[in-house]
């Protein structure tokens, strides 16, 4: 079983709050911003000051998971009845997990498939910045994965398809987009999709199974050798380079 509560956090009393007393207990009423009269109740902070209680307005659903963790998660719900019904899909989940008709690894993933795309991409870049990688590298990071978000159709981790993936590297093709960067892109995804397999987001990457484009075979990138007259000039080039540091 579980519960579920809304949480509370203090504050400092508002800057021209006055104390009040209604039966017994003791409220702060103060003016906002919008000069709109607000009251909060008051208690008394580890320091010995008052400081007034605010609540949050939706509701956590605290719970024990399959592992035996407890657990406390944000609804999202302002009304208690429907924060209740995402406990019990809670409880109903750790159940399957303690009766093996679920890995733990699958019920930690499932909590991660609904998150906005956005937010995912968010956290990896936060992850790239702490790993020290240069604002221009993670920019051009962002700026793929975006786009293939948008253009592929990915909203959340659960619309992940190595066929949409593929899909969109051949209509590039079509469109003329070299071999390399086709697989800039294809990388970008699948290195995201590796961390999201670490973090325990993703059970595994559907990304990987789309294989690279063959840069060798790309007409834009065909080696030849150098003429007569280009091999003399490349020659005199670097001879007079050579000269001009001595």
């Amino acid at each position: 079983m579980g519960t579920v509560y809304r949480k509370t956090a203090t504050k400092p009393l508002p800057a021209g709050a006055k104390i009040i007393v209604r039966k017994g207990e003791r409220f702060a009423q103060w003016q906002d911003a919008k000069e709109k009269t607000r009251t909060a109740p008051v208690t008394v902070g580890k320091d010995r000051t008052d400081r007034i209680v605010i609540t949050a307005r939706t509701y956590t659903a605290k719970y024990r998971d399959g592992a035996g963790i407890v657990r406390a998660v944000a609804t999202g719900c302002r009304d208690k009845t429907a924060a209740e019904s995402v406990l019990a899909d809670l409880v109903r989940r750790a159940e399957m997990v303690k009766g093996k008709v679920l890995t733990a690894a699958e019920d930690a993933v499932a909590d991660h498939q609904d998150t906005l795309l956005t937010d995912h991409f968010v956290a990896y870049l936060r992850h790239q910045e702490a790993k020290g990688l240069n604002a221009v590298r993670i920019k051009n990071t962002a700026n793929r994965l975006n786009r293939l978000a948008l253009e592929c159709g990915f909203h959340r981790l659960a619309d992940f398809k190595a066929l949409s993936l593929e899909r969109w590297l051949t209509a590039r093709q079509a469109e003329g987009m070299g071999a390399g960067t086709r697989n800039e892109y294809r990388q970008e995804l699948v290195g995201f999709c590796n961390w999201c397999v670490r973090e325990g987001r993703l059970l595994s990457n559907p990304s990987a199974r789309v294989a690279k484009a063959d840069a060798k075979a790309d007409p834009r990138r065909k080696r030849r050798a150098l003429s007569e007259d280009e091999l003399v000039a490349l020659l005199a080039g670097r001879a007079a380079g050579r000269f001009r540091t001595q």
